[in-house]
């Protein structure tokens, strides 16, 4: 339940981890065209079911 990022000395790092659901997995990430939100979901949430999921909006700004 991590998105990493690689940085430019390529060494990877965790960008952002979601805790409390174990039974679900990371899906989608993508960044809007402007680069200012990322958004991606929790496939199964905190229930653990597949209709508990969850997406997330992260805003920026985000640097290349």
């Amino acid at each position: 339940m991590e998105i990493c990022m690689i940085t430019p000395d390529d060494t990877i790092s965790v960008f952002l981890r979601i805790t409390g659901q174990s039974s679900s997995e990371i899906t989608g990430p993508a960044f809007t065209p402007a680069g200012d939100r990322l958004y991606f979901s929790s496939q199964r949430g905190t229930t653990g079911s597949s209709s508990g999921g969850i997406t997330y909006c992260v805003t920026g700004p985000f640097h290349t």
